[in-house]
């Protein structure tokens, strides 16, 4: 018998990313019709993802006006299991809202605003420091699932915007959070020292709230940047990402999208723990400092951002592009 699972996770673009793994190993193991209650932002991704077989959008920013429809959506079939990734008063409302045979959560210890007092299954205690990827992937576990391959399986219809070159980097300049965010002159600078060591431009991207900080990077990088910085769909921003040689971004959900799309990634990271909501995989830059990690949204002082230098994330590009077989321009002569 087919069996339907109703997955609650209306995080931010990065959080989806991070569950997607936990979709497909539910699809491939057992077969499910997976259904998803996901924002406005990561809809696109959710619903054009071939393991999802339906979406049902809740804006919780209007979610007065949003949860009726919602909730009249949730209830129109039965779901087997419904699982709250989000560990909200909002999602727990939302599992306990549906028609669902069984509804299962964090542990207490790892849930959010009391909702650890919801009458839902629990998956056994664990690290709340462990990737969060794994910790989605905890919930197949305790289904019963032990052999599932880690994949996203992104859509990509390998179309890149035209102007763009064959070859070039990603500079993704900004954050949700704003102590998340790296300087403008950071950017700027390692933009001309790649350009200038390895004649490949660099793409800025971010939402049309950065566009002031790449107005500044433009007017300091001038030709070695191309502006893409709120101009791109998000199904254009993943076909930026997948044609690039690597990315470079701050904690925010590009960063776990190059990660997915195979593209290699360096994080810049400052206030929040990488081996907890860090890229699965790629490369980290981060200063040890006393008052980090601290998961603060803004700081008067981000020491741990600002003290980051253009020389210490060339490093690592000096790394993934030797390996993509480009030479330094100064090695050419040798």
């Amino acid at each position: 018998m087919d069996m339907d699972i109703l997955i609650v996770k209306l995080g931010a673009l990065g959080d989806v990313v991070n569950t997607l793994p936990l979709a497909i190993t539910l699809k491939k193991q057992l077969g499910a019709h997976i259904h998803w209650v996901v924002e406005p932002l990561s809809y696109p991704l959710v619903a054009h993802h071939r393991c999802v077989d339906s979406t049902i959008v809740f804006d919780k920013h209007n979610w007065i006006q949003s949860l009726p429809g919602v909730i009249r959506q949730i209830r129109k079939q039965r779901f087997d299991i419904c699982l709250d990734l989000q560990r909200i008063i909002k999602s727990g409302l939302l599992c306990l809202a549906s028609r669902s045979t069984r509804r299962i959560g964090f542990d207490q210890h790892r849930c959010k605003e009391m909702t650890g007092i919801f009458p839902f299954d629990r998956i056994p205690a664990s690290d709340p420091g462990r990737h969060m990827l794994l910790q989605y992937l905890e919930f197949a576990e305790y289904l019963g699932i032990q052999d599932h391959a880690i994949c996203w399986n992104i859509p990509v219809d390998e179309h890149v915007p035209s102007g763009l070159p064959s070859q070039y980097l990603v500079l993704n300049i900004g954050a949700t959070k704003e102590a998340n965010k790296w300087t403008p002159q950071g950017f700027a600078s390692l933009a001309m020292a790649i350009s200038g060591k390895y004649s490949v431009p660099c793409v800025l991207t971010g939402v049309s709230q950065d566009r002031a900080m790449a107005d500044t990077i433009i007017d300091i990088a001038g030709k070695h940047v191309i502006d893409l910085v709120g101009k791109t769909s998000l199904q254009d921003l993943i076909n930026v990402l997948n044609g690039s040689l690597a990315v470079v971004s701050c904690d925010t959900g590009p960063m776990h999208l190059g990660v997915a799309l195979g593209r290699e990634v360096i994080a810049l990271f400052g206030p929040a723990d990488p081996s907890r909501t860090g890229p699965y995989r790629g490369h980290v830059i981060k200063k040890q400092l006393h008052c980090s990690p601290c998961n603060k949204r803004a700081c008067k002082d981000p020491v741990c951002m600002t003290s980051i230098r253009s020389e210490d994330v060339m490093e690592k590009i000096d790394l993934v592009l030797k390996a993509h077989g480009l030479q330094a321009r100064s090695d050419t002569t040798e």
